[in-house]
């Protein structure tokens, strides 16, 4: 299936995010929240503890642009400190519906993710995946399940 990008207007169905959504994966702890779009952009955070160690702190940007809506988002330390020396991962919102959300990396090469999705099973159930790209070029794919908080 041939990604393309959907128009700046698509931003305003990532409302289906907005909240506090709690999951567990391979003993991790996942805190993922969400603020519904406004002023053209939409804001997302995540925080993974394993062991009361944070793993993966993560910020996420989705804002409207002239000719499509792009994600942002950078892995941090707990300093602060970026994990990706090169800037933000970029995606493509390529799909929208009211219980579905797909991002495509439409670079060529993609880096770090080919595709990254969200999906409402239920009202306060929401499943997620990423597709990464490994190191030497190999996908793999890693799914979430979480549970609405507030």
């Amino acid at each position: 299936m041939s990604a393309h990008a959907l128009p700046p207007s698509a931003l305003e169905k990532l409302s289906i995010l907005a909240g506090h959504w709690h999951g567990e994966r391979a003993g991790a702890v996942i805190d993922e929240m969400w603020l519904a779009p406004a002023g053209g952009v939409a804001q997302g955070t995540v925080r993974l503890v394993r062991q009361d160690a944070v793993g993966t702190i993560e910020l996420i940007i989705v804002a409207a642009e002239a000719d499509r809506v792009v994600m942002r988002y950078n892995h941090f330390y707990s300093n602060c400190r970026t994990r990706e020396p090169d800037g933000p991962i970029e995606l493509t919102l390529s799909k929208a519906d009211k219980h579905e959300l797909v991002f495509s990396n439409l670079a060529h090469p993609p880096r770090h993710a080919s595709e990254m999705g969200y999906r409402l099973t239920a009202p306060d159930a929401l499943s997620s995946w990423v597709i990464a790209i490994e190191d030497g070029g190999k996908l793999s794919q890693h799914d979430f399940d979480f549970t609405r908080v507030c």
